[in-house]
């Protein structure tokens, strides 16, 4: 989820660097370079977030039905 997060920063630095109505990062053409990196990166983003979200899904499912689990349910 750390990544996940740190991700969707950088992704959103990109997304405002390559925005058309900025003066920031040169020509057209390299604008849509880095908006296009900026989409790849939150593509990436949800990704970690989604591992994330399922590995602790899972972990918690996993405890639920095991019978030896001693704590509270």
């Amino acid at each position: 989820m750390i990544a996940a997060v740190s991700l969707g920063f950088f992704g959103s630095i990109f997304a405002l660097v390559g925005m058309k109505c900025t003066k920031v990062g040169g020509s057209d053409q390299t604008k849509a370079k880095v908006a296009c990196l900026a989409g790849m990166i939150f593509i990436l983003s949800g990704l970690c977030s989604m591992t994330g979200c399922s590995l602790y899904a899972n972990r918690i499912t996993s405890e639920f039905f095991d019978p030896t689990f001693i704590a509270q349910k």
